[in-house]
């Protein structure tokens, strides 16, 4: 497998583990290991878009410049 991690959790949430596993039937270390993928996920796809702010080319103040406010809103 990989690294082994020890954590030490509050006793509500290893009691919401245990009944998560014992619904689910997946184990407790699966349902962790899981649960931490998923999160390295969303985070890893933030950091992939995050390189990507302020190259975009446009009008620096569209947000505050009421005269594109304006047209935007007449074009709906």
């Amino acid at each position: 497998m990989g690294d082994t991690l020890t954590i030490r959790l509050s006793d509500e949430l290893a009691e919401a583990l245990r009944r998560e596993a014992r619904e689910s039937g997946i184990p407790r270390g699966e349902l962790v290991r899981q649960a931490i993928a998923q999160r390295l996920e969303k985070t890893n796809s933030a950091s992939v878009m995050s390189r990507h702010f302020g190259t975009m080319r446009g009008p620096a103040d569209l947000s505050t410049n009421k005269a594109y406010r304006r047209a935007w809103t007449k074009k709906r």
